[in-house]
Parts: structure tokens; sequence; C-alpha cells
């Protein structure tokens, strides 16, 4: 269950980078300068996607333009009689600063206040949105992975959401690392191909860092070799691993933690040797999520008894009123890494 990045997000947020500008004060010194006017290049830009039918939001560009020009204002009141040219270099410093603070905005990243969205999230108050066609409260970007972000690095764990190739968006299983050092992690195999590039959707600026580096031919999931600006964790976001593998019984609770739904759990309806088939919601997005089973991950999702999104859960209102969900199990997946010379071989899981 992987989801299309929004090629909308992604060029919105590209759009309010490039549409911090500066402007010279003395050719506004009549009126109250508009220092940063992201709407219209919005606007410019929907003139011309209108025609593949697409509308890229113009509200998050005006809440964006009205509080920079706000903030650009009050920083430049104290330099008012001040020559043009120590003006504009004050209003380079400031639009830098907010240029800066807009990097940090992240695509498919919208926090909701309307009504239906609280209802359909059944959450009062912000309600965040992270996959399109999903009204479910989404997990926020944890504290842990911002502070790792600080150093210059992504935070990677049980349930990190992930863009693979800059097309697709995903949620991963398992970190660790294989027989020969590398530092691994596991995802659904349909999130990608061999040789497409990861990164953290939790930490989108830090750019990519981790490679999928072999998709299973006979099984759905992938392994994902992680760089130097990478960080492993056993726990991420409230979910952690103590251990990998193991089967689960008919009528069991599992749990999994996806960047679509969330942390939600349901009952087994039958488990083989490679799948699982539990009523644990999931939808787009959550394709690669940690199957947990009493603080073990056992599996991970990969998609829809019936392949159609229609009738995946879409909003907590629904209840257990969805298809049941398939897992790949994560006994299988180590066994047959462990029966071929391939990158995850000898997989460990990242100790707490």
């Amino acid at each position: 269950m992987r989801t299309s990045v929004s090629r909308r997000a992604v060029f919105a947020t590209s759009i309010v980078v490039a549409g911090v500008s500066i402007m010279s004060p003395a050719a506004h010194a009549a009126t109250a300068p508009q220092w940063v006017d992201t709407t219209a290049i919005v606007d410019q830009a929907n003139a011309q996607l209108s025609q593949f039918g697409v509308n890229i939001d113009r509200s998050a560009a005006e809440v964006f333009d009205e509080q920079a020009n706000t903030q650009i204002d009050a920083a430049l009141a104290p330099y008012a009689n001040t020559k043009a040219t120590s003006g504009g270099q004050v209003v380079e410093q400031t639009l830098q600063v907010v240029e800066q603070e807009v990097q940090k905005a992240l695509p498919n990243y919208e926090v909701r206040t309307d009504i239906q969205s609280q209802v359909m999230g059944a959450t009062l108050g912000d309600v965040l949105h992270r996959v399109p066609g999903s009204w479910f409260d989404a997990p926020a970007v944890p504290e842990e992975s911002r502070i790792v972000e600080e150093q210059g690095k992504s935070l990677y764990g049980p349930g990190t959401p992930i863009y693979l190739n800059g097309n697709s968006m995903c949620t991963l299983a398992v970190t660790g690392t294989d027989a020969d050092g590398r530092k691994v992690g596991i995802t659904a195999g349909h999130c990608g191909d061999s040789g497409d590039t990861v990164r953290s959707a939790d930490s989108f600026w830090v750019g990519d860092s981790g490679t999928v580096v072999y998709n299973a031919p006979n099984a759905d999931y992938s392994i994902i070799e992680f760089g130097s600006n990478a960080e492993l964790s056993n726990s991420y976001n409230g979910v952690t691993a103590n251990a990998v593998g193991g089967g689960v019984a008919n009528g069991q609770e599992v749990c999994k933690s996806g960047v679509a739904t969330g942390y939600t759990c349901g009952l087994v309806w039958t488990a083989d040797e490679r799948m699982t088939m539990s009523q644990v919601c999931a939808g787009r997005g959550d394709s690669g999520a940690p199957l947990i089973a009493d603080g073990r991950v056992v599996g991970l999702v990969s998609g829809g008894v019936i392949p159609d999104y229609n009738l995946a859960c879409t909003t907590p209102l629904q209840g257990p009123l969805f298809m049941p969900t398939l897992s790949v199990n994560m006994d299988s997946i180590i066994t047959d890494l462990d029966s071929q010379n391939l990158p995850g071989r000898g997989f460990q899981p990242t100790a707490g």
C-alpha cells in the first residue's frame, strides 16, 4: 500500500522557497511593501498547470505571506530612517532566515482544523494529513527525529515514513545490520525498485540517505542500505522493536504503525509460513509498516486482500469495517535472505 508523493505538495514547497525575493524599500515608499508574495507564484503555476487538471492550494502560501511580511516589517522597523542600502542588507538577512524556515516545511504534511477533517479523523483540534485519501490523524515528526536532523542526519526505526525515488511514500518496518556490517532496513517490495534512492519523510531536507539494494522477486519485500547520514534505532515515534520474527496465532491481536493511518490494531484471521491476514487497519502509504505482536516485528504490511483502495480503511469512523490486510511474515524474509548471498543476509535488528 504505497502512495505516490503529491507532486502538488512538492511543487508548492519549491514554489514557496523560490518565491521569497528581495524588493527595494525605496520603490515602495508610498505603500507597505510586500516583501514576500508567494501567492502570485502559486497563481502563475496554477495557470500553467490547469491544462493538466492540477491545482495547488494557495491557502498555505497566503498564510506564509502574511506571517513572513509581518515579521520582516517588524525586523525593519528600527531601520526605517536608514539609507536604502542598509535597509536592503537587513531585508536580505531577514529573508535568509525566513527561507531557512520555509525549507523545513515537509511535502505532504498538512495540519487541518476544518470541521470535516476533525469529524472524519475523529480528532478534536489539529488533524495532521500526510497521505491523500486518508482522514486519519497521521503520526507527526517525533522529537528524536528532530534531534538527529539537527546533526545533519536522518533517523530510521520501525514505522519511519520514507520516500523512494522521490515518487512513492511508504513506511519502514525495521532496521539493523547484515553479515557484512551494512546498515540496512526492510520495507515492502512494491514500494520501489533496486537502485531507488531513499529519504526520510520526517527529515526530508537532509536529503537521500539510503538506496534500495535488493528487491525480492518472489516476495513483497525490499532491502535498503543506509548511508553515513543515517542513524538507526530500534524505537521510533513510540514504537519499539524488541525482537524480530516469530509466529502469530489465529485470534491474536497484532498492531502496526504506518504514515497514513498511524498506530492501529486488529485480530489475526489466519497465518501460514509466508503471510498473515489480519483485521489491522492499513491504507495507502502504510506499505512496509511493521506488524507487531508482543513487542516483536513479526511481519510487514503488504496490502489489502482485495486490490481495491475503496475497500481499505480511510477513517476511524469505519471501525473494523474494511477489507483485511495481508502482511509478509518476517521469518520468511529472514530465511529468504539467509539462503542467498545478498544484501541483508545475516540480518540482526538494531539493539536498544
